[in-house]
C-alpha cells in the first residue's frame, strides 16, 4: 500500500478523495500546511514518496522537503508553481506535477464579475442601503458596452475574458509577449503596454508571476494611464506595486480596483500568519498595512483570493491531481512543470 500525504485539506477535498480512491493507495490527509512545525512530528509518514501541496505565498521550504528522504513527485493543487523551488526538486530528482487548466471559465467570470461590480459601484451600494446612508448620485458608475477593455495576459483565462467582454460590446486591446494567433485572426488587437495604458478604461490582469513581470504596474505605469482607470487583478499580487496603487486610488489617478490578489496576502487570508508577525520581514508588514487602509476605501473590491473556488473549479483540481498521480504510480510523468 503506497501513502501519500495531502496536505492543506479542507472538506470539500477529504469529501471528494473519499469518493475517487487509488487502487493500492492510501490518502493521508492533514489540514495543515506543509510548512507547519507538526510535519517535523509525522514519523513514519515521512517516508512517503508523493506528497500533494495547495499553493500559499509562503515558499514550500527546502529545509522542510528534507525531512522527505524518498520523495520523488510533488503533486500541487494549482495551476501555478512559483511557491515551489523548482531547481531545487531537479537537483533531487522529484518531479513536480501541476494542474495546468481548471480554472479558465471560472476566473474569467469571477473577473467580469468584480469589473461589473466595480464600473457599477453595486458595493458601495448595497453597503451604503444596508447601513440606510443612500446617495443616488455616489453610485453613478459607467456603461461596460462601448469601452475599451486592456487584457494584458491571453493565455487561457485573458482569452476567456476577452469572449466575455466582447459579449458585453467592448473594444478590446491586448498585451502579450507571445501574441494568440487565433486572437489576431478573430480581429483582437495586440499593442505595446504604453499604448493600452493610454487607451484602455479598464484594465485587467492575467499573466503569471515572473521577474519580468514583478510591479509591471507601478508609479510610472499608472501616470501613464487614464484618468479614472480601473483595475481588475485576478492573477498575481506581486504584478502591482501596493503602494504605487494606493497612492493611485487616493488621488484619484486610478478610480476603482478589483483585487483578488494583493501582495504578501497571507497576513489577511490566514489568521495564524497575522499573530506570528515575528516572522514576517519589513516589505511584508508595509504592504500589509497599505492592504489595510486600501480595503477601507469605497474605490475598492477586494476578496481573498477565490477567483478559482468554484465547487466545478475544485473538483476540476482535484481530478487533475489525482490523474497526475495515477500516471506516475504508472511510470508516467505528466504536466511536469521542470523542463
Amino acid at each position: 500500500m503506497t501513502n501519500i500525504l495531502f496536505f492543506d485539506v479542507d472538506d470539500i477535498t477529504r469529501a471528494y478523495l473519499k469518493d475517487h480512491p487509488i487502487a493500492g493507495v492510501q490518502y493521508v490527509l492533514h489540514d495543515f500546511d506543509i510548512n507547519h512545525p507538526s510535519v517535523k512530528t509525522l514519523g513514519k509518514e515521512l517516508e512517503t514518496s508523493i506528497i500533494s501541496v495547495f499553493p500559499h505565498s509562503d515558499m514550500v521550504k527546502n529545509s522542510v522537503l528534507d525531512l522527505f528522504g524518498n520523495l520523488k513527485l510533488i503533486a500541487t493543487r494549482s495551476t501555478g508553481f512559483n511557491h515551489i523551488d523548482l531547481n531545487y526538486a531537479a537537483q533531487r530528482q522529484i518531479a513536480v506535477e501541476n494542474v495546468p487548466n481548471y480554472g479558465e471559465i471560472t476566473v474569467a467570470e469571477f473577473t467580469m464579475g468584480t469589473m461589473i461590480g466595480l464600473a457599477r459601484k453595486i458595493y458601495k451600494a448595497k453597503s451604503e442601503m444596508k447601513a440606510n446612508n443612500v446617495h443616488m448620485n455616489d453610485y453613478i458608475g459607467i456603461d461596460l458596452s462601448g469601452r475599451t477593455l486592456g487584457v494584458i495576459g491571453t493565455g487561457a483565462i485573458g482569452r476567456h475574458v476577452i469572449r466575455l467582454a466582447t459579449a458585453f460590446g467592448m473594444r478590446i486591446l491586448a498585451y502579450d509577449p507571445f501574441p494568440n494567433a487565433a486572437l489576431k485572426k478573430d480581429g483582437i488587437s495586440y499593442v505595446d503596454l504604453p499604448t493600452l495604458y493610454k487607451q484602455a478604461d479598464i484594465i485587467t490582469l492575467h499573466c503569471p508571476a515572473t521577474p519580468e513581470n514583478f510591479h509591471l504596474l507601478d508609479q510610472q505605469a499608472f501616470a501613464q494611464m487614464k484618468k479614472g482607470v480601473l483595475i481588475v487583478n485576478t492573477a498575481r499580487g506581486s504584478l502591482i506595486e501596493t503602494e504605487a496603487l494606493y497612492n493611485a486610488l487616493k488621488s484619484g489617478q486610478v478610480g476603482g480596483a478589483a483585487l483578488d490578489v494583493l501582495e504578501n496576502e497571507d497576513v489577511i487570508t490566514h489568521r495564524e500568519i497575522a499573530t506570528d508577525m515575528d516572522t514576517c520581514d519589513h516589505d511584508f508588514l508595509i504592504d500589509s498595512v497599505i492592504n489595510f487602509k486600501m480595503m477601507q476605501l469605497d474605490t475598492t473590491i477586494i476578496t481573498p483570493h477565490v477567483a478559482f473556488n468554484s465547487i466545478d473549479a475544485v473538483h476540476r483540481i482535484l481530478q487533475t491531481t489525482l490523474d497526475n498521480i495515477q500516471a506516475f504510480l504508472n511510470g508516467a510523468v505528466q504536466n511536469n512543470v521542470i523542463k
